[in-house]
């Protein structure tokens, strides 16, 4: 009696999706966790470390910030806020200005060029009463002298104008007293001509208050 052999059939040359995904399964089981938890660890510290250099500001750059020019200057201009800039620097010149806003208004003392830091002997020293933006220093002498001796710097009053019939004609209704000067005669102790009186005034009155005051009468009033 022969007996037969029954064969079992190999494996697969074209593997079902349940098998592959059972091999992937196997081959990640063989790695172990603790390499994956390594590895989850490291780019986690690297994400951190990432976002830890976007938040940090940058340092500041070494040196003393000094004031500098963006543009070339002509002697003579007027310092405005967009001629100037700040920067860093290590060995800076003496009298060098640190502020930009101290040196906005003032007056350069020779041309300059693009990149020159600022000093103070590149600037013209103030002389005399500073009136302040927008207005100008105009000297009166008041048709009523007593009224000088109730007068102080920084005072607001107002600048009248006189005409022969009695009309009176504000020109400025706020000015400010800026200086009070004194007489000829004060030191020989006579009081033939009363000082003059500096008011600072609107720079579209200015021409008016001037006029005035050559060949009118010209009275202050108190605010």
């Amino acid at each position: 009696m022969t007996t037969r052999t029954t064969r079992r059939p190999g494996p697969s040359l074209q593997p079902t999706p349940f098998d592959r995904l059972r091999q992937r399964w196997i081959d990640r089981r063989r790695g172990g966790r603790l390499p994956r938890n390594l590895r989850r660890v490291a780019a986690l510290a690297l994400v951190l470390a990432a976002a830890l250099l976007l938040l940090t500001p940058p340092r500041p750059a070494p040196g003393q910030p000094v004031v500098v020019l963006t543009q070339d200057l002509p002697v003579g201009a007027v310092l405005q806020a967009s001629d100037l800039a700040t920067t860093p620097l290590l060995q800076p010149p003496d009298g060098a200005l640190t502020e930009a806003g101290s040196a906005i208004g003032r007056t350069l003392a020779g041309s300059a060029r693009r990149g020159e830091v600022l000093t103070d002997v590149r600037l013209v020293e103030p002389v005399g009463p500073q009136p302040g933006p927008g207005r100008v220093a105009v000297p009166i002498r008041p048709a009523d002298g007593t009224v000088i001796d109730l007068l102080r710097p920084g005072m607001h009053v107002a600048v009248m104008s006189v005409t022969e019939d009695g009309a009176a004609d504000v020109l400025v209704p706020d000015a400010v007293v800026l200086l009070i000067g004194a007489s000829a005669d004060a030191t020989a102790g006579r009081r033939d001509q009363d000082p003059s009186v500096v008011l600072a005034v609107p720079s579209d009155s200015a021409d008016r208050v001037v006029a005035a005051a050559l060949t009118g009468t010209v009275a202050l009033r108190f605010n």
